[in-house]
């Protein structure tokens, strides 16, 4: 069955139409996508120099007893373990993409 110029101009709008949805939805997630790496980026590197400093101030902790005489009694090992449930109340989990 051949198309009437109608249907055909019909189809041809919502061909075009499609497409140019499937576009603008690939530019969102490739923006998104990016969006997300960035914030990955700058959380891991936060969390980079927080254990850093934590180290520091673990050390003077544990040099503070000792001149004291005083117990260690600071853990300063990482909050957040692999496959730990804790994890999960730091709000912590896996992204599903």
């Amino acid at each position: 069955m051949e198309l009437s110029k109608e249907q055909q101009a019909f189809y041809q709008s919502a061909r075009d139409h499609c497409h140019m949805e499937v576009h603008e939805m690939n530019r969102t997630i490739r923006a998104e996508w990016q969006h997300l790496n960035d914030e990955i980026k700058r959380v891991q590197g936060l969390i980079e120099t927080l254990e850093t400093r934590k180290q520091t101030v673990g050390q003077m902790y544990a040099s503070a007893s000792e001149m004291l005489g005083a117990e260690n009694d600071l853990d300063i090992s990482s909050p957040i373990q692999e496959n730990n449930s804790e994890a999960e109340d730091l709000g912590v989990g896996e992204i599903d993409l």
